[in-house]
């Protein structure tokens, strides 16, 4: 198999410039998801607070904050895309693995992010309208939105530890596990960077203008700062010996950038200090660039593992490769416009070459394959059984196929194993015992006339119409001893021989007296 159509795809692109495009995709993602989550937590937080001063307080700014979300969040989704694809592919072990442990909080994003952004829209609408519905809204909105990044920090927390995936798969989320700490510490450190940048994103944006609001956010700008810094040492306290050269130095710049931040905010002004666009994009690019090293560093060997593993398994498959081309090959020149070719194709699989269903896929079947060497059976019979199926087994439908090609199949089958040859007629009279034995336990399923009864009717597969068809004695009185596999069809072996054998008299008499009844009749 050539090695751009093989399973086991190289990198589309070298894994520098995968890392590359990891680094630039994620970090859009991030600072939107910032700018949409410190904006959503802001404007309820700035609610609340007019809210407790005065029952109907004036939104006016409120709803220019609330607002703005709208397009912070579609920025945020879209953007997401990238990294999530990227990761896929360049951390392909890792990412499944972590997504499967941790799939029932990965599916709730879905749901949590339409509720979030519903009733974050509502609160926005409703501001001024109605406030407690707001509030409601908000409280309920604001809280989904904020599990939602819990859920992604505990996955991406996990998936950087590959020695904790079998504890954890074991266990699910237990306290005393020592990713526990990273998970929390991480995730508020996600929450005050929120704040600080939709903090910082409104001062410059919403508050230009408006000497209060812009006193008030300073304010929200230095306190989640100086939260970022205590919560990064006590980050970094969870992660000393996987710190590196360069990991230390980013966070060395960082944490540089953000004391420069908090001294520069320091006077009360109403101004916006615009030295502050070039420190805040240093401490996000730092922190970032340092949490992908640490990444990078912690799934490296698991993925060079996992690498090696397809690379193995390449060389393993390489000299089935041409055999398998060619065979498939075959395969898309065969046409199938004959009885025999389409046998071959799609009967043979389970049915084999000589009919007696032990072809080379016979083995999968919980219900064995009919063995039609042994099967006599009417010709319309037949080609409801192809066009439809057989419920209950493996044998499906083929309306794939015209009436020309299932006639042609059903020329086949005739051709090669006489299958609507004539039942020969019973070659003896049955035993009153014998027929006593039919009636009790086999007309259950089997009708007086050998039609199907309500009750075989009802089972998946139901018993065959013995007045269209029939088998070979022998057939029959195996199937009649040991019972068919799959079926309601039981095992009368505790029956003396002699009843067995005209029970398989009588199953295969309907069809040949049914023939008389049609010829007599004129049918």
């Amino acid at each position: 198999m050539q090695q751009w159509t093989d399973l086991f795809l190289n990198m589309p692109l070298p894994e520098s410039w995968m890392r590359g495009l990891l680094f630039i995709t994620f970090g859009l993602h991030l600072l939107f998801v910032l700018l949409m989550l410190g904006t959503a937590i802001l404007s309820l937080l700035f609610f609340l607070r007019d809210l407790l001063r005065q029952p109907s307080p004036p939104q006016h700014w409120n709803e220019h904050v609330a607002h703005s979300h709208m397009g912070l969040k579609s920025l945020a989704v879209v953007l997401g895309v990238g990294p999530l694809l990227i990761m896929q592919v360049s951390h392909s072990h890792a990412f499944f693995t972590v997504t499967v442990l941790f799939s029932y909080a990965w599916l709730a994003i879905i749901p949590l992010l339409i509720t979030a952004f519903l009733l974050f829209d509502a609160f926005a609408h409703k501001l001024s309208a109605n406030a407690w519905l707001a509030l409601i809204c908000g409280l309920v909105g604001v809280g989904a939105l904020l599990t939602v990044p819990a859920i992604f920090t505990g996955a991406l927390t996990l998936m950087e530890r590959p020695a904790s995936w079998a504890d954890f798969a074991a266990r699910g989320i237990r306290m005393d596990t020592d990713w526990m700490p990273h998970w929390v510490l991480r995730y508020l450190h996600i929450v005050g960077a929120a704040l600080a940048f939709g903090a910082a994103f409104h001062l410059f944006y919403s508050a230009r203008n408006d000497a209060p609001k812009a006193r008030l956010l300073r304010k929200w700008l230095i306190g989640s700062l100086a939260v970022q810094a205590v919560v990064g040492f006590a980050l970094l306290a969870t992660i000393l010996p996987q710190l590196s050269s360069p990991v230390l130095t980013a966070i060395s710049l960082g944490a540089l950038a953000l004391g420069t931040a908090l001294w520069i905010l320091r006077p009360e002004s109403a101004a916006a200090d615009y030295r502050l666009l070039a420190l805040l994009p240093i401490i996000f690019v730092t922190m970032l660039l340092a949490r992908q090293l640490l990444q990078l560093e912690a799934m490296g060997p698991t993925q060079a593992e996992a690498t090696a593993q397809r690379q193995q398994k390449v060389e393993e498959l390489a000299p089935f490769s041409q055999k398998a081309l060619d065979a498939f090959a075959v395969k898309l020149r065969t046409v199938y416009d004959n009885g025999d070719t389409i046998y071959d194709g799609a009967c043979e699989p389970c049915h084999g070459l000589d009919g007696r269903g032990v072809g080379p896929e016979s083995h999968r079947l919980r219900t064995p394959a009919t063995d039609l060497a042994a099967l006599r059976i009417d010709r319309d019979y037949a080609y409801e059984m192809i066009c439809d199926g057989t419920p209950g087994t493996g044998m499906p439908y083929f309306r794939m196929f015209d009436r020309e090609k299932i006639d042609a199949l059903l020329d086949a089958l005739d051709r090669r194993f006489a299958m609507f040859a004539a039942t020969p007629p019973p070659p003896r009279d049955i035993s009153p015992e014998s027929l006593e034995v039919w009636i009790g336990m086999c007309a259950k399923c089997h009708a007086a006339d050998g039609s199907v009864t309500a009750t075989g009717k009802a089972m998946q597969p139901p018993p065959p119409d013995f007045r269209r068809s029939s088998v070979s004695h022998e057939r029959a009185l195996k199937i009649i001893t040991e019972g068919y596999p799959g079926t309601g069809m039981p095992a009368y072996r505790n029956q003396p021989a002699k009843v067995r054998e005209d029970l398989a008299i009588i199953s295969n008499s309907f069809r040949a007296a049914h023939k008389k009844t049609e010829t007599r009749t004129g049918r």
